[in-house]
């Protein structure tokens, strides 16, 4: 892979492959920044970066990690993990979602293969499940196992991307309910 990319792109590539074309290969941002649902996300995650460091769940065991930037020089690709349980084996990724939309989909798949692949290259450590916290109107804990196929998967993301980038071709994209927020309906040909 040529490109240095992030999680985020692969986050962002599994929602709609065009963002990646529009943002990466056209130069057009998004504005996410301008969303109000991001600005909400975002104080969510610093909330937690930055008060009460030493809370740990209750029935997790082991050291606390925060705010780990982390590059994959196999891969070349960097991301963050907000938040981990380095145990004496292994590594348990914490995500924290401000949704009531509880569903583990291809986007959160996808998130957290790649930051499984990251801690496992830069700890030497094995990440075999992820806790996911969805807290919004109601805390919701979802416990995900990190499989191969889940690690697999994001990684085609990556390589998905790169192709994007490398030929500047759109990608196919179906059109649905996501289409009516989306800030590039304007200019994003209906197939």
């Amino acid at each position: 892979m040529s490109n240095c990319l992030n999680v985020t792109n692969a986050v962002v590539y599994a929602f709609c492959p065009r963002f990646i074309y529009f943002e990466l290969v056209l130069g057009i941002a998004q504005r996410e920044d301008k969303r109000g649902s991001v600005q909400t996300g975002r104080t969510f995650h610093n909330r937690y970066a930055t008060t009460n460091k030493n809370y740990k769940l209750k029935h997790l065991n082991g050291i606390k990690q925060t705010e780990l930037l982390l590059y994959s020089k196999k891969y070349s690709f960097s991301g963050k993990i907000d938040e981990a349980i380095e145990t004496e084996k292994e590594i348990i990724l914490i995500e924290r979602k401000y949704s009531d939309y509880t569903l583990i989909g291809a986007t959160l798949k996808t998130q957290l293969g790649l930051l499984a692949i990251l801690a496992e290259e830069n700890t030497g450590k094995q990440v075999k499940k992820a806790l996911v916290v969805f807290d919004k109107t109601e805390r919701t804990e979802m416990l995900v196992n990190i499989t191969e196929k889940i690690k697999q998967n994001a990684l085609k993301i990556l390589q998905k991307i790169n192709n994007t980038i490398n030929t500047g071709k759109m990608p196919y994209s179906k059109h649905d309910g996501r289409c009516l927020n989306c800030c590039y309906r304007k200019i994003c040909p209906k197939n």
